[in-house]
């Protein structure tokens, strides 16, 4: 694969060991930041421990145990802080040496779920300016306190009630609180209506962000008006929407892009000029993904389709017909079927491939096609299908001067990833869906 995993790091660093009974390192040691990712809403963002200075109240005695390498705290606090920030929020008590390593993964990526989470986050990091330091991205989900209930909209007849905006006054307090995050560059979007929550939170606050993650946004009058304010924004998801909806936005640095086709065919060229990353979602035919390629091949280095298939016949292979060849600098592909057929025999025709049309500079192959996932065990037995997407696989692999791994999805159900050893033997082992799923595409460097 062509993306940097964390674990790859770790293991090329020397291991740094804490005694917890000495309360020091038998090293110098610096944390490192490492994105939690989207993590599940917990009820409020708690950071119990802290004076209004900042500083942690001691907390219970540790006990001895064997010298640990720090990379292994750090892996621990991370594992925690991904599956419950509640939980996390102890992290700095647990050991006065390792405060630093547990701030780190706690405030990596906060996510406020709520109204009075935000106000808590925003209370300590004012309250304790260097936990600002370790904050890079800030996960939102649509505040229940901006909810009305809705029987009061039913007894006022008020339309916009039930979905009425934020405290301005709480929100400036939260914004202002956020302007000390002198390194956050990013926001994850947990479910697109949460835009007029963030449009509230950051309005006069004057942070450039570089990214907005997560749920694609509708391209509404709210989320205009906070997008024109972002205008060094490099990555962004929207839904569906046309091209001159995006040109009002004046984005101009969008390197990394996730839209459907239809905002594609109606947009300006030169408002995408540093586009390197596409998903291009409802894809209907092998002419669309032909204009792609034609248009915007020679700039990209990362290309992830989602092709509609309820219409097309045959096995579809990424190799035939496309002219991949004016792609000079295209590193990962992922071609995913979707609305297939409901008559799977439309996708078993024995079509020939070519093996040999692929990308240049190609590493990384990842194919979820609608065939594999076809009931058709009745008339064509699983292993004879499963015999000949290995072979395409193999026979892809061996014909590519660079392509290191062909990753195939089998039966909607699991991963496999095909590579060649040094001596040329071909190898397949499962996968975890991580190396295919929806966001790797985004990493590629």
């Amino acid at each position: 694969m062509t993306t940097v995993h964390q674990a790859d790091e770790v293991a090329a660093t020397p291991l740094t060991f804490v005694d917890l009974e000495d309360n020091h390192t038998s090293d110098d040691w610096s944390p490192i930041m490492c994105d939690a990712g989207r993590e599940s809403a917990e009820e409020d963002y708690s950071a119990p421990g802290y004076d209004s200075a900042g500083n942690t109240s001691p907390g219970p005695p540790t006990t001895y145990c064997p010298p640990i390498p720090i990379e292994l705290w750090r892996s621990i606090f991370h594992y925690v802080r991904l599956h419950s920030q509640h939980h996390a929020a102890q992290m700095p008590l647990f050991c006065k040496t390792l405060q630093v390593e547990a701030e780190a993964a706690l405030y990596s990526t906060p996510h406020l779920p709520s109204m009075r989470a935000a106000l808590t986050f925003a209370h300590t990091i004012s309250a304790a300016s260097r936990l600002g330091r370790w904050v890079r991205m800030i996960s939102f989900a649509p505040w229940p306190d901006s909810k009305a209930p809705l029987y009061t909209n039913r007894f006022y007849g008020d339309p916009n009630t039930i979905d009425r905006p934020p405290d301005p006054r709480k929100c400036r307090i939260i914004g202002t609180g956020l302007e000390n995050l002198r390194r956050l560059t990013s926001i994850v979007v947990c479910d697109r209506t949460a835009l007029r929550t963030i449009a509230a939170v950051f309005d006069k606050t004057g942070i450039g962000l570089l990214r907005v993650t997560g749920d694609p946004l509708v391209l509404d009058e709210p989320t205009v008006a906070f997008l024109k304010t972002q205008r060094r924004l490099e990555e962004l998801r929207l839904y569906h929407h046309y091209g001159e909806d995006f040109e009002v936005l004046g984005v101009r640095r969008v390197r990394v892009l996730s839209c459907p086709y239809r905002l594609l065919s109606g947009l300006d060229l030169r408002q995408i000029s540093h586009l390197t990353h596409l998903n291009v979602t409802s894809v209907m035919s092998e002419g669309e993904i032909a204009g792609i390629i034609q248009v915007l091949g020679p700039q990209l280095v990362s290309l992830r389709l989602e092709q509609n298939v309820w219409k097309q016949k045959g096995r579809l292979y990424p190799t035939n017909g496309h002219a991949w060849d004016k792609c000079p600098l295209l590193k990962f592909l992922h071609v995913r079927h979707c609305q297939s057929h409901a008559n799977s025999m439309y996708y078993l025709s024995d079509d020939a491939f070519d093996a040999s049309n692929l990308p240049p500079a190609l590493e990384t192959l990842v194919w979820s096609a609608a065939w594999t996932r076809a009931r058709t065990h009745h008339l064509y037995p699983d292993e004879k299908k499963r015999e000949e997407i290995r072979h395409f696989a193999e026979a892809v692999l061996r014909a590519s001067g660079s392509l290191r791994s062909v990753i195939y999805e089998w039966s909607g159900e699991a991963f496999y990833k095909c590579f060649l050893l040094e001596s040329g033997e071909w190898r397949e082992i499962p996968t975890i869906s991580e190396e295919a799923d929806d966001e790797v595409w985004t990493e590629v460097r």
